[in-house]
């Protein structure tokens, strides 16, 4: 894998696993000023992020008057923040009505179906125009959509079949993925899987795991869930 391709990698995990992100919209009350807030968010199927925002937010008011806006989010951790990996956005913001992704989003955020139903939350779409991405000194570039857009080659069906499975009948490897962390884990729940990684739900929060490999179909996803869980006993 070439230094480009890692830094790629990176940038596109970090969008996968990062779950929230640093929303810039331009200010309505002082105009041609950006205006920051925080935001949980989820990738829908084709791989753009998808938020659920309150109509009465300053940011979605913002986004409603116009729809240009940045997204930047960053690596946890606790040392220098300028050595951590951030991956910055530029693109487009538009409201959207309630789709497939949406159930992915309820998924993610269970208490949010409130928000939605009862608080008048709508539906925002992200389109990106370019990426920016910084891992530490002297790594900074700009990548375009094709190296860190990445749709979901397995079908919501597939999807679904596989979290139920593994939910259902093998919370054990599930556990096994987590490695040393996992002594300390009381519940452990899949959410989701794509061609990179796969998604958990870890005593409440949101977990990540990149996948070994690219995975291209469910029969290679379900291998692929086979062979992790060999690599741990």
């Amino acid at each position: 894998m070439s230094n480009s391709e890692e830094q790629a990698h990176a940038a596109r995990h970090l969008l996968a696993s990062a779950f929230e992100c640093v929303l810039s919209t331009l200010s309505l009350e002082s105009p041609g000023y950006p205006f920051g807030s925080v935001v949980p968010y989820v990738l829908g199927q084709g791989g753009l992020p998808l938020f659920l925002l309150s109509h009465l937010s300053q940011h979605t008011k913002n986004l409603d008057a116009d729809p240009r806006c940045g997204l930047l989010v960053a690596e946890a951790g606790d040392s220098d923040v300028q050595q951590r990996g951030r991956l910055s956005a530029v693109g487009n913001m538009h409201r959207i009505e309630p789709d497939e992704d949406a159930e992915r989003y309820f998924a993610y955020f269970p208490r949010t179906r409130m928000y939605f139903e009862q608080l008048g939350f709508r539906f925002y779409r992200f389109t990106p125009m370019r990426f920016h991405w910084n891992g530490g000194f002297a790594t900074a570039r700009w990548f375009g959509l094709d190296r860190i857009l990445r749709p979901n080659p397995l079908s919501r069906e597939a999807q679904a079949q596989i979290v139920d499975h593994m939910n259902r009948d093998h919370r054990d490897k599930l556990r096994s993925y987590l490695g040393a962390m996992a002594t300390s884990v009381d519940a452990v729940e899949m959410l989701g899987i794509d061609a990179e990684g796969i998604d958990l739900r870890v005593d409440g929060r949101l977990h990540r795991i990149a996948l070994p490999r690219t995975i291209s179909s469910a029969a290679a996803a379900r291998e692929m869930l086979v062979e992790m869980a060999r690599q741990v006993r």
